[in-house]
């Protein structure tokens, strides 16, 4: 459970709605992927992936695979530090290809795994933040025009 960054959000965004809440904890709660846009859309009772999307947007929040390729990276970074594996280790370990969780690893953070981990998570921690609070600043910023 991540819930450092969950705890994060919760401070700076009390007035989140309801559902953006539940995505964004479903997402910090597992660790990852909750289902498809599709599913969630459906469980959450919003008509379809499009609809969740838009919620997600005026919120100033990425997508909902933007938001569990984050919360990936931010437990890989964490049960690292905690266990002292690596990424392959965990990789296998979660049945997946060592080289596509470097990759995302590099995509999200644009640095290698072994800088991402020296680094460390309260580093990858600050970036997620950074990404979920500028977002609320910018929407803001388009609301009060």
């Amino acid at each position: 459970v991540l819930s450092a960054p969950l705890v994060a959000i919760r401070a700076a965004r009390p007035s989140l709605p309801i559902r953006a809440q539940a995505i964004l904890e479903a997402v910090l709660l597992v660790e990852g992927p909750i289902g498809s846009a599709r599913s969630v859309a459906r469980r959450l009772a919003l008509g379809d992936r499009f609809t969740l999307a838009r919620l997600l947007k005026r919120e100033g929040l990425p997508s909902l695979h933007q938001l569990a390729k984050w919360a990936s990276v931010l437990s890989w970074v964490g049960k690292a530090e905690r266990d002292d594996v690596s990424l392959s280790w965990i990789a296998y370990r979660s049945g997946r290809h060592p080289s596509t969780c470097h990759r995302l690893v590099r995509e999200l953070t644009g640095l290698t795994w072994s800088k991402v981990r020296a680094q460390g998570s309260a580093w990858v921690q600050a970036r997620f933040l950074n990404l979920v609070l500028r977002g609320r600043k910018e929407t803001r910023r388009k609301r009060s025009r």
